[in-house]
């Protein structure tokens, strides 16, 4: 029997979309609002170097991107998508670049009062890696429209990831408690649950998962509890030492 097709469209595919938009920006503005804030004030715990200033627009312009390419294929301007996609390769390539030199700053910096915290680097490490790699695969599958939405959505989940752990994480972790169950339901809860969304959505609406999301899935749950366990491993503090040049 021959397997069953997976339809490129559905009539929900917009308001879908424009869930997951809308979601990511409120996090993103809820999560981020607080440092934002003490930045602005002069309360940051450090000044801000360019790379940090510029890793704030790289990661703006990707949801101001990801917005209006939705509008455009909501709209059936799908010739002015694909023209405005350029831009996005060039953002593809900028995110975790500017994204992970902010976080090498960071760790350098508060390492001197919490040499613990180099643990957390891990975090930023696995949302670079997820983001790289869908936001290639977004690009490469570009032709296939239902492949290529669902690469920019796992794209843009990992990056967001972020503000969703700062906008519930402290409070999920002190329901679970300390430790590595406590520290995946802070970091990690929101990654699962645009993962769960975007499954239920395909079920719901073509009655089985997309190829792209069922492999995904295959490497992104061991991922996780790959990135808790050398979280708490012995050697990765050491080594994050090392490659970061910060004195033990």
């Amino acid at each position: 029997m021959a397997a069953k097709p997976f339809a490129a469209r559905h009539s929900w595919d917009s308001w879908f979309w424009a869930l997951f938009i809308a979601t990511s920006w409120l996090v993103v503005l809820i999560g981020f609002a607080p440092p934002v804030e003490a930045r602005f004030t002069g309360k940051a715990d450090y000044a801000a170097p360019p790379i940090l200033v510029l890793h704030v627009f790289v990661y703006t312009g990707w949801l101001v991107l990801l917005t209006l390419q939705a509008a455009l294929v909501a709209g059936r301007r799908v010739d002015w998508h694909r023209q405005l996609g350029i831009l996005g390769i060039g953002l593809a390539v900028l995110v975790p670049v500017t994204g992970m030199a902010s976080e090498v700053i960071s760790q350098r910096f508060y390492a001197a009062s919490d040499p613990e915290n180099v643990r957390f680097f891990v975090i930023p490490v696995m949302m670079a890696a997820g983001f790289t790699v869908f936001a290639a695969l977004a690009i490469a599958g570009r032709r296939d429209p239902a492949f290529h939405k669902r690469a920019m959505y796992l794209a843009t989940a990992f990056i967001v990831t972020g503000p969703y752990a700062r906008t519930w994480g402290e409070a999920l972790e002190g329901l679970v408690g300390s430790g590595p169950l406590g520290s995946a339901a802070h970091w990690l809860t929101g990654l699962n649950l645009m993962l769960a969304a975007l499954v239920g959505y395909d079920l719901v609406t073509r009655g089985l998962v997309h190829p792209l999301v069922r492999r995904a899935l295959i490497w992104i749950m061991p991922l996780q509890v790959a990135v808790i366990w050398i979280w708490y491993s012995d050697w990765w503090p050491g080594l994050v030492r090392g490659l970061l040049g910060i004195a033990a």
